[in-house]
């Protein structure tokens, strides 16, 4: 599935990014303000993380044309969260790609709660599966706590994509069991009841539980894996705590081909405030 797709993620996409070849290390920079973390080493022409909410939705339609003016079977495959279907830059790129019939692919991981604001305060639309019907093409919903569904839907939109049929959107219904980010308190604005109901369809369970009925898991192998993942997060943390610090200047070195004058007078105000150097 990983063959002839461009990823353009959000913020929430360490998962994906990390099954699609990209180096912890990388992750672990690009979080720690050195954007030389997203010159990835594997998955060389995926996007970096996109932090403002809904402006990978055009991005990817625009590498979607590229791939339609190249011939190319190819698709660009990108994800939001339900409170990015709120946002402008989604409906745009869901109109242009459904009258120009691109290879595209949009995902929506709706958790429920963008931020402490719930689905049903963000949109009158029944699902936002439906949402695609104005742009003209197929959306769909699929239980986003069932890997295997989640697969088998990709896969046929990824198909559909590669075979000149158009774009489409896939709403993943799930739910988000913990706070927004460590500065929020979701205890402020939904009850716990609710909170534990969801629990029970935890993904990493219901996977574990289908993976150990099928003979293909057990509990050695999940302690191994484990503690090869623990390794894995150390080691990773090692390399990047060591790893020189970027100098302030370099700021400005990853944002344009040509600096504007604004940022370029910022950036030389910053090296006379520095003595002249670049650290």
């Amino acid at each position: 599935m990983r063959s002839g797709v461009v990823f353009l993620p959000s913020f929430r996409e360490q998962g994906g990014m990390l099954w699609r070849g990209v180096e912890m290390t990388e992750l672990l920079a690009y979080w720690g303000g050195n954007e030389t973390g997203s010159n990835f080493a594997g998955p060389r022409e995926d996007f970096p993380i996109c932090v403002p909410v809904g402006t990978q939705f055009p991005h990817a339609v625009g590498v979607a044309l590229a791939f339609q003016m190249r011939s190319q079977p190819r698709v660009a495959v990108t994800i939001g969260g339900d409170g990015a279907t709120s946002k402008g830059d989604f409906y745009e790129a869901m109109n242009v790609a459904g009258v120009w019939r691109l290879p595209v692919v949009f995902v929506v991981s709706n958790n429920q709660w963008a931020i402490s604001v719930p689905r049903s305060a963000q949109t009158g639309a029944e699902t936002l599966a439906q949402k695609a019907i104005a742009a003209g093409f197929p959306g769909l919903q699929v239980d986003g706590n069932d890997v295997v569904a989640v697969r088998e839907v990709t896969a046929r939109a990824l198909e559909r994509a590669r075979a000149g049929e158009g774009a489409t959107l896939i709403e993943a219904l799930t739910y988000r069991l913990s706070d927004h980010t460590t500065a929020d308190d979701a205890r402020r604005y939904r009850e716990e009841t609710e909170v534990s109901r969801h629990w029970k369809a935890d993904p990493i369970a219901r996977l574990r539980t289908y993976l150990g009925a099928q003979g293909a898991w057990d509990k050695e192998k999940e302690r191994t894996l484990t503690m090869d993942c623990r390794s894995e997060v150390e080691a990773a943390a090692e390399a990047y705590l060591a790893s020189p610090r970027p100098a302030p200047g370099e700021m400005f070195d990853h944002l344009y081909a040509s600096l504007p004058p604004a940022l370029a007078d910022q950036r030389t105000a910053l090296l006379e405030d520095t003595g002249g150097r670049d650290a």
